[in-house]
């Protein structure tokens, strides 16, 4: 039987609204907030309920794609279709994709949002120009017209950057097979910039091995020659090579490859900036995987500097951080935000930016470098995965926190001056704004309902 306020779900009170958000799981969460936008409002100042991993999003054979909870063990299936649709690249919930007409752009997996990206073709004021001859053939020329060559739409690899509150993107992409330049373009442009790879640039920063895209301004490129190229990208002006004091050769570091062994290199960057070199193992017979860690020597000998000029020394753990290398960056592990397992590497594959004439099979696996432990998740086994990525929710949404604002209770906390202490004042001041929020619900004013002494703002474990 209908009541009088049946179909008014959009209007119920933002607190009920919000108790019920922080109940959700992650993808029922974001499945709610596309309800209305009443309730898409109401998530954002909501409090993601935590949960003890990452999650992996999972893309299956028949072109749909799925969730896993491994925390839950548990799959979930999304009920839009991808036919046609192949994922470059993720940040976030956000993914750079490709439909079977070559048409790129970036959608959010968990709503209808949709941002359209510059034809591939569309590249202005560089070395090179791209032209589509076909729905997925393209011809790529030197602008002198000195030389050209073809490429086919499933070599097409990318890098996503996403900042969703400032509304503000990059994306990096380039042909797998036989290229000469990397395509980038910003939010707000119209066209692609490109960066060469093997033409007018110095022989140690040929060629492509490896890339990561940091913090949506600076490009990491690890070339075939074993160095890394940093470039800072700068609005209108393109982008600046700023490697000359950051060239890391890596060739110089030796080991041992046991038969029947397999080796994979890697580049990853942490939180503070510093650049790793990854390198991981995989033995056939007993189906193990490990990894060292690398980075250039602070403190180098002046005796070995003498013989290598780039010393490197190993990285044995990476402390309050986790890598997870499918994006090439560490997030914070500290067991306040996302419960993600600390001093460790979640990984899937090694080729993800560079895979050659085929790709390695995919390994979904988390390796602890202080255990040296492999955990992997035999629950996946019976399903038929063309890929998997890690999912990484930044640390401000989940919690969220208020960015550039200050948490206010009382001023004299550690000590008070006169008689008496002051009276709680429960707020959040917004630097930007200006603006003031209190929170009637306590009962702070003239009707006070509530008897408190005192009240503190904490971080929920």
């Amino acid at each position: 039987m209908e009541t009088t306020n049946s179909g008014r779900w959009s209007e119920l009170p933002i607190d009920i609204l919000r108790s019920v958000f922080e109940r959700f799981s992650f993808v029922d969460f974001h499945r709610a907030k596309i309800v209305c936008s009443n309730w898409y409002s109401c998530s954002k100042q909501s409090l993601l309920r935590k949960t003890g991993s990452p999650w992996l999003i999972l893309f299956l054979n028949d072109g749909g794609c799925a969730m896993y909870n491994p925390d839950e063990a548990r799959i979930y299936r999304t009920k839009r279709g991808f036919s046609g649709i192949r994922f470059l690249a993720n940040s976030g919930n956000w993914f750079l994709v490709l439909d079977s007409k070559s048409n790129i752009y970036i959608i959010d997996l968990f709503s209808e949002k949709k941002i359209d990206l510059p034809p591939l073709e569309s590249m202005k004021g560089g070395l090179f120009s791209l032209e589509q001859v076909g729905d997925t053939a393209f011809k790529a020329r030197l602008n002198n017209g000195s030389a050209y060559s073809f490429h086919n739409a499933e070599d097409l690899r990318g890098l996503l950057w996403v900042d969703e509150k400032k509304k503000e993107f990059v994306v990096v992409w380039f042909f797998d097979k036989g290229t000469e330049y990397l395509a980038f373009c910003k939010n707000g442009e119209d066209h692609y910039r490109d960066i060469p790879i093997r033409k007018n640039v110095g022989k140690e920063l040929q060629g492509l091995y490896d890339m990561v895209l940091y913090g949506g301004d600076s490009l990491y490129i690890s070339t075939t020659r074993q160095s890394i190229q940093k470039l800072n990208f700068f609005g209108q002006e393109g982008f600046i090579d700023v490697s000359n004091s950051e060239i890391l050769p890596f060739r110089k570091i030796s080991f041992y490859l046991p038969d029947g062994a397999r080796f994979g290199n890697n580049i990853a960057v942490t939180i503070s900036g510093e650049v790793l070199l990854v390198q991981n193992f995989f033995y056939e017979a007993t189906r193990y995987r490990s990894f060292r860690l690398y980075k250039k020597d602070p403190n180098p000998d002046l005796n070995t500097i003498i013989n290598n000029p780039y010393p490197m020394v190993e990285v044995y753990s990476l402390g309050d951080e986790a890598l997870l290398l499918d994006l090439g960056i560490t997030v914070s592990a500290d067991g306040t935000l996302l419960g993600i397992a600390r001093n460790s590497i979640y990984f899937t594959r090694h080729d993800r930016v560079r895979s050659g004439w085929k790709h390695s099979c995919l390994d979904i696996c988390v390796f602890n470098l202080a255990t040296k432990k492999l955990k992997r998740f035999p629950g996946l086994s019976n399903l038929k995965l063309t890929d998997a990525r890690w999912l990484h929710v930044p640390a401000d949404r989940n919690l969220g926190i208020e960015p550039n604002s200050i948490y206010f209770t009382r001023h004299d906390r550690a000590c008070y001056h006169g008689r008496e202490p002051s009276c709680p004042d429960i707020c959040v001041y917004n630097l930007a704004t200006k603006t003031l929020k209190r929170f009637p619900g306590l009962g702070l004013d003239l009707s006070n309902n509530l008897k408190l002494k005192d009240a503190r703002w904490f971080l929920p474990s």
